[in-house]
């Protein structure tokens, strides 16, 4: 049985209220500059550029992003109806309902989910495809491999992203030799000892370069943030870009 809308469908993979107090302020001195090269240059038509953000958590990123960079509207996602609800609120406290669209859920494992996304995102731009998609602080906490490998191919199989979108994924990694730092290594064990039906913790990052490279995107840049957290920048391959498979 679901659970009810007003729960959230995997608990613990939610992050903690303490996450939340001072994100703002976190994000806009360390993340916004480093994003700021990906998100300005976005190419502006007759419409805004869309901003696909992945797993959106209560919608504080969608929100601060559109209030940041005026030209663009973003498309959140969670993986509940709990998660949606949220970042609906959160849009509307904070009057960004212009250019932040009613989130969508989006359950990377489900793919009912990602047809809807397909079809939300022709009805609502007549076929426009995403310009950039952005994902946070989420890969320690989804199925892995099972997770990047479907966010590749899918954004791919059902059209989503125009042909020079990239993938932006932030958040703390490792690397297939280990952890970067004592802290990476106690955050790990914090993370993978909380119940899940698969394994949670740090990912590599040369395993996402491989499951990358196999899916028609390749790694082209790590990007080093405050607190051991990193940027990494996924491009499509030449010949697949914006391709159906």
């Amino acid at each position: 049985m679901a659970p009810p809308t007003d729960s959230p469908r995997y608990p613990s993979t939610l992050a903690p209220d303490a996450y939340y107090q001072g994100l703002v302020d976190r994000l806009t001195t360390a993340l916004l500059p480093t994003l700021d090269p990906f998100f300005s240059s976005l190419p502006v038509s007759s419409s805004a550029p869309l901003v696909l953000e992945l797993a959106s958590g209560n919608g504080t990123h969608a929100s601060l992003f559109a209030r940041t960079w005026k030209d663009i509207a973003v498309q959140p996602t969670e993986c509940d109806s709990f998660g949606v609800k949220r970042i609906d609120e959160t849009t509307s406290r904070e009057g960004m309902t212009d250019r932040v669209r009613r989130a969508v859920k989006l359950d990377v494992m489900d793919d009912e989910d990602w047809k809807e996304l397909q079809r939300e995102s022709a009805d609502e731009e007549d076929g426009k495809r995403y310009e950039l998609v952005f994902g946070s602080n989420f890969l320690h906490m989804v199925p892995f491999p099972g997770a990047p490998q479907r966010i590749f191919r899918l954004l791919h199989t059902h059209s989503l992203v125009s042909p020079t979108a990239k993938l932006l994924i932030y958040g703390p990694f490792k690397s297939d030799s280990g952890f970067f730092s004592d802290s990476d290594a106690s955050f790990d064990q914090i993370i993978s000892a909380r119940p899940s039906p698969y394994p949670l913790g740090l990912r590599s990052v040369d395993a996402l370069g491989r499951i990358a490279e196999a899916e028609g995107w390749k790694l082209s840049e790590r990007i080093a943030v405050a607190k051991g957290n990193w940027v990494l920048v996924f491009e499509q391959k030449e010949g697949r870009a914006g391709q159906v498979v």
